[in-house]
């Protein structure tokens, strides 16, 4: 976690022990938060939207790695995944893409809503810089009218103005003091003003507020009255909004010499706010704030004081509905916002069903499947109970039965067959494992036959021709990028590299190419389908899942893709089964699981789509 600048973190604590009741031990980063003021003049009392929230609210869920968009009902319509912890999060000028700046990443990504593909980025994952082309801490982050990007470069003390073909215009400050506009002290804000100015937040202590116009030039400054000052807005009157990042914190408004003239924030109760980062105010005249560290967002009344709306369990972090984890920017969408529907084609769906076939001995997850010869299936370890097994399943679908042990119990492995036997790799209980563990097809005996070289869980597996590839996983301390190939044990050899590493993926194999669907990044769950060509060892990108899916099993049945259950980016088991075209990467819905499933086992028996487990003990046919 990144630290707040050297020139801030050395006074930091002798300006919030004098200024707050700052109590959060946390490490603390420079966090900030967001939200571009619309300069709107208010409304006729009459003609307000009634209602806390008008209209839908874009959320940066920073660690959840995902910006994600709700109604005034609570209700998610649209989000975007495998993202690198979103610190802010602002509709772009015209509504169709949003701006996000990656703090800890050093970067800028735009999203298009319509497709939610990334359309601009700009700096160096986690490689932090001042030359053109590098951030260091960036935050608040804004689409101008004029097709520009401004954001607020903490580290370099600078706020940055680069053009849409990624060129830097306009650089104010790079000294690291008060100094405006020679030199900002940790500025974490830059919102733009109607007059094509800005109001910049220092929070260097003590904290700073500035306007500058639209040549850069210092309009008026004012000293923070509140510790560590986070994105200061400007109201239609000239007062200023601006939270302060701090246990207990608080939201105010000030007047132009700096007195506080409304305030909001109590030692505790339910109005106590942890880390507030973003404060603004709603065409109705409510205030809406990020209250990061209670991992929630909040409509507060500021005449009755009291909050009327929230989003998130105060407190508690979480990525299912309902919950955030450390939300750090907010934004009004537009008045004519409308999220795009869905695009997975559903023609097929109502014309396939499951029939249960078989059961296991108990309910399993994340277990390894592979299928035999005359219609048989082997189903090796896997998670019984909230513990690993070490059970080797054989027989038919229908009669599967116990025929042998692995030599240690485990789950998260992946299982391929080499020549005439079945070959178990990687996987473990507490630890990932690097064994390799030769299993007999005929009798179900097991034993150890080599070592992957290094220990690896959560990875893919699939033949071609004489080899076996593996395909990323875990190692225990880093998500892997590698695909190897075995074409014996103890021949294990690096042939290429993922984009990014990935664990959690469903692998599969048609011809000579191996795919990879979805799976776990180290920025969130992906919705990336790629690949990889055994002949000339070369990954590309063939498609996008309609949204974000991990934990799913992908298998090849009758020369398609179907890749089945799984988890969402927020972590909710899906029913679905996606049929996913080798040749083109489109994507349709096949068919509906009788019950959401991750973590199952998936193969292709006789022609037949088999799904093993994923939490039950079913043995699943999909029928046509």
């Amino acid at each position: 976690m990144r630290r707040a600048p050297l020139v801030a973190a050395a006074l930091l604590v002798t300006a919030l022990t004098a200024c707050s009741t700052e109590t959060d031990q946390d490490a603390a980063p420079a966090r900030h938060g967001k939200l571009p003021t619309r300069h709107v003049p208010e409304p006729p009392r009459h003609a307000r939207p009634r209602g806390p929230l008008p209209r839908d609210l874009l959320i940066a869920d920073r660690d959840n790695n995902r910006v994600l968009i709700v109604t005034p009902s609570k209700r998610i319509v649209w989000q975007a995944a495998n993202l690198r912890g979103p610190d802010d999060a602002f509709f772009t000028p015209g509504g169709r893409s949003i701006l996000t700046n990656e703090e800890f990443n050093d970067t800028l990504t735009q999203v298009s809503i319509a497709t939610k593909r990334r359309v601009w980025r700009y700096g160096h994952d986690a490689v932090a810089g001042s030359s053109p082309g590098y951030l260091n801490t960036p935050d608040d982050a804004y689409r101008l009218r004029s097709g520009a990007t401004t954001v607020a470069d903490i580290r370099n003390c600078r706020i940055v103005e680069i053009s849409r073909a990624r060129r830097v215009a306009r650089i104010l400050g790079g000294s690291c003091v008060h100094d405006p506009p020679r030199g900002f002290a940790s500025p974490n804000g830059d919102t733009p003003l109607p007059d094509g100015g800005l109001l910049v937040t220092e929070i260097g202590p003590p904290g700073w507020i500035d306007r500058l116009d639209a040549r850069g030039r210092l309009v008026w400054s004012l000293r923070s009255p509140v510790a560590y000052p986070s994105d200061a807005q400007l109201l239609p009157d000239g007062r200023i909004l601006v939270a302060s990042f701090t246990v207990p914190g608080k939201i105010v408004i000030l007047d132009r010499s700096g007195r506080v003239r409304w305030s909001f924030g109590a030692a505790h109760g339910p109005n106590m706010l942890a880390k507030p980062s973003l404060a603004i105010r709603l065409p109705n005249g409510l205030i809406a704030a990020n209250d990061d560290y209670n991992h929630r967002v909040v409509v507060v009344d500021p005449g009755r004081r009291r909050i009327v709306w929230q989003y998130g369990r105060t407190g508690v972090a979480g990525s299912g509905p309902g919950y955030l984890n450390k939300p750090d920017g907010i934004d009004l969408a537009p008045p004519s916002f409308s999220p795009p529907r869905a695009r997975v084609s559903r023609r097929s769906a109502a014309s396939s069903s499951f029939v249960r076939v078989g059961s296991l001995p108990a309910p399993v997850s994340r277990a390894s499947a592979v299928a035999l010869p005359a219609g048989q299936l082997l189903v090796l370890g896997g998670l019984v109970g909230g513990g690993s097994t070490s059970d080797v399943l054989l027989g038919t679908p229908g009669r599967l039965r116990r025929a042998g042990s692995l030599p240690q119990p485990t789950h998260d492995a992946a299982a391929a067959r080499l020549g005439g036997s079945v070959y178990l790799f990687g996987g473990g209980q507490a630890a990932s494992t690097d064994a390799i563990v030769r299993v007999d097809p005929r009798t179900g005996a097991a034993r150890r036959a080599g070592s992957l070289g290094e220990p690896l869980s959560d990875l893919g597996a699939a033949t071609v021709g004489g080899s076996v590839y593996l395909v990323g996983g875990y190692t225990g301390s880093r998500y892997a990028t590698g695909i190897l190939r075995l074409r014996r044990p103890g021949s294990v050899r690096l042939v290429a590299r993922l984009p990014v590493g990935l664990r959690y993926a469903g692998v599969a194999t048609v011809g000579r190419t191996v795919y990879v669907a979805g799976g776990v990044t180290t920025g969130g769950t992906s919705d990336a389908i790629f690949a990889f060509d055994t002949r000339t060892h070369a990954v590309r990108r063939l498609g996008r899942l309609p949204t974000p899916v991990s934990h799913a099993a992908l298998a090849a049945v009758g020369g398609a893709l179907d890749l089945v259950g799984g988890r969402s980016a927020n972590g909710a088991p899906l029913r679905q089964v996606l049929r996913i075209d080798p040749k083109t990467g489109g994507v349709r819905r096949a068919a509906t699981l009788p019950q959401p499933l991750a973590d199952a086992a998936a193969v292709d028996v006789g022609g037949h789509l088999f799904v093993i487990g994923g939490g039950t003990d079913g043995i699943l046919r999909l029928e046509p």
